[in-house]
């Protein structure tokens, strides 16, 4: 595993990984007086947090899977799944954003966690997919992003004659 290879946007996706799947079992909507205090993500969904659980894993996993490939062609295939599950997972949190379950009052502090982290996940992997940035000047790097030495200069030869 070589953490060099990460840029900020696999970072960026596996922290709103890490904050969706932490909001889960924070309060999402406040009950009414004198009924229960708070449903949190796992009791106020009925199968979405489970997907979002699952968006979460992946970003998570996109981290990790760039860190341990050697190859840059799986972490960006996984990448280019993460953007739509994120973009998926938005739409979820949006549509649990404006409407309120029955038995709740009004929307807690734990639902608009899990909207930033969902944008974070589907920027975190957008940036990531799209980051092809280039060696500094006189820094040489392979293909997975670990320090190399300059390549071999190039021979060239004249055109042959007709």
């Amino acid at each position: 595993m070589d953490l060099r290879r990460l840029r900020a946007g696999e970072w960026i996706a596996a922290a709103g990984g890490v904050a969706l799947l932490v909001s889960l079992w924070l309060p999402w909507y406040s009950g009414p007086p004198g009924g229960e205090a708070s449903l949190n993500g796992w009791r106020s969904l009925a199968a979405s947090d489970v997907l979002l659980a699952l968006i979460a894993a992946s970003a998570v996993a996109l981290l990790l899977i760039t860190a341990a490939q050697s190859v840059p062609a799986v972490p960006i295939a996984l990448s280019v799944f993460v953007t739509f599950a994120g973009f998926a997972g938005v739409v979820l949190v949006l549509l649990r954003a404006l409407g309120v379950p029955e038995g709740a009052d009004s929307r807690d502090w734990g639902l608009w966690l899990a909207l930033a982290a969902t944008v974070g996940i589907a920027v975190g992997a957008l940036l990531a997919m799209r980051d092809e940035r280039l060696s500094p000047e006189g820094a040489y790097t392979d293909l997975t992003g670990r320090p190399t030495t300059a390549p071999a200069e190039i021979e060239t030869f004249p055109a042959p004659r007709p």
